[in-house]
Parts: structure tokens; C-alpha cells; sequence
């Protein structure tokens, strides 16, 4: 290990050091978004978390997701699937969301249905029930209808977002693409500052799980690099524990 590396990742090891003196465990849990069929950034993401034994919940596509991708994660014995919209198209014109306040309820209604039956036709056991919003934004009048296609959870970013009242909310926290700026992954030190932080908010609230969000699609070496070395961090810490997304489901 570089005297470097363990420079950026100090903060972190300091914090989970608390974690460990108050007898606590930390969990984690990632959530990649976008899959629609296997590439080869789809079966590194798998690799690498099969060598480190992280567990990952896919948010697949349901109107592109297909059968090649449903026979690939069958084998998977760490991958879950849960639902990313219907077509991952906007139906805003201020914003960009799937399911904006003015779509038509019915309209809702038939996406939500047939993007849950698309899942578990295809996934079949892999697939839980959290929906994931396109963009991480959906209305809570949409959200409201969640339940009736048979979800239990969304997932969207942020740990300050209000929780939706019908449904549970399994957020993630820690996007490390930089969409504004490269597009791809964003600089380790601030990714390793912000986990930090959500991190000892948790230890000191609620110790509620901590989410990394990827998207294998848009990674370059930055992103790779972070998260190889965020598993090495983290991996058989006495003080950490990453968990499947169905475990974080009441």
C-alpha cells in the first residue's frame, strides 16, 4: 500500500475506528443503475465485486432490460435486481423524471405495473421490490402508487429527501460519477470526504445503511480505481458489514 493511499483514506479508517469503539458495525450497499444487457463494464462491476464479496443490487431498465442480461445475473449469487422506471424516458419539461406530477395517473399506473411484471418475469428470485426513479426523482403523488404494482421501497439519492409516506425509502448516498463536469468518476478525496461524513451521521443518529451509487456504463479508471480501493478499505473491517438491498427492506 502507498503512503499515498493511505493518506486519502485516513479520515475514513479514523471514523470507522469510532464506529468500532462504541461497538458499532457500519453497513454499506451499492446500487448500480442503467443494466440493460451484459457488456464488458457490466461483468467488471461483477468481477470485482465478486472478489471482494459485495453484495450489489442492479436497477435494471425494464423496457430494454433482456434475456441475456436475466440469464448472466441468474448466476450471480451477490447480484439483486430491482426496477429502474419503465423506459428511462422524461416526461418533465422542467426537469428530468419519468414520472412527473403531470402524467396522467393511468399512464403511471400501466408503467408501474408493467415495468414490475417485466422485472420479475425476467429476473424471477434476483428481483426485489424497490423501484429506482430515473434521475433519482420521482413525484410523490407517483410514488403514492408504487404500492399497487407491488412495491415496497424506492430508492432514489440523498439522505435529506423527505421519506415517502407509502412506501419505504432505501436510499443511496454517494453517487461517484461526476455528471456535471467529466462524466466520470469524481475526485477520490472528495468521494472519501463525503462518506466519511454520511458515515458519522449514521453513527451518531440512526446508524442507517450507507449507499454507494455506480454506473458501470460511464466508468473510467477514476471510477474503477475508487471503487477497488474502497473495497480493499472496507472489506473484513471488524467495524463494517455490506449488505444485499433486500435486507434493508422492512
Amino acid at each position: 500500500m502507498t503512503l499515498a493511499r493511505a493518506s486519502r483514506w485516513s479520515a475514513l479508517r479514523d471514523e470507522l475506528a469510532r464506529w468500532a469503539r462504541d461497538g458499532a458495525v457500519a453497513r454499506l450497499w451499492l446500487r448500480d443503475d442503467d443494466a440493460v444487457t451484459i457488456t464488458p463494464a457490466l461483468e467488471r462491476l461483477v468481477g470485482l465485486c465478486a472478489a471482494h464479496c459485495v453484495p450489489y443490487l442492479i436497477a435494471a431498465v425494464p423496457s430494454d432490460a433482456d434475456q441475456t442480461l436475466a440469464a448472466y445475473l441468474s448466476g450471480q449469487q451477490l447480484a439483486e435486481v430491482a426496477t429502474h422506471g419503465w423506459s428511462h424516458h422524461n416526461h418533465a419539461d422542467n426537469t428530468k423524471t419519468e414520472f412527473p406530477v403531470e402524467r396522467p395517473v393511468a399512464d403511471i399506473v400501466r408503467d408501474l405495473s408493467n415495468a414490475r411484471a417485466r422485472i420479475e418475469t425476467l429476473f424471477g428470485e434476483k428481483a426485489v421490490p424497490i423501484f429506482v426513479p430515473p434521475w433519482n426523482r420521482m413525484a410523490p403523488e407517483a410514488a403514492a402508487l408504487l404500492p399497487q404494482s407491488g412495491f415496497r421501497a424506492i430508492s432514489a439519492l440523498g439522505r435529506e429527501r423527505k421519506p415517502h409516506e407509502h412506501v419505504q425509502t432505501i436510499n443511496v448516498h454517494l453517487d461517484i460519477i461526476d455528471w456535471r463536469g467529466s462524466r466520470g468518476g469524481r475526485n477520490p478525496a472528495d468521494l472519501i470526504s463525503e462518506l466519511t461524513d454520511h458515515l458519522a451521521w449514521a453513527r451518531q443518529n440512526d446508524r442507517s445503511a450507507i449507499g454507494i451509487l455506480t454506473h458501470h456504463l460511464v466508468h473510467d479508471a477514476a471510477a474503477w480505481s475508487f471503487l477497488e480501493e474502497l473495497f480493499a478499505e472496507t472489506v473484513g473491517h471488524p467495524a463494517v458489514r455490506w449488505v444485499r438491498a433486500s435486507e434493508l427492506l422492512k
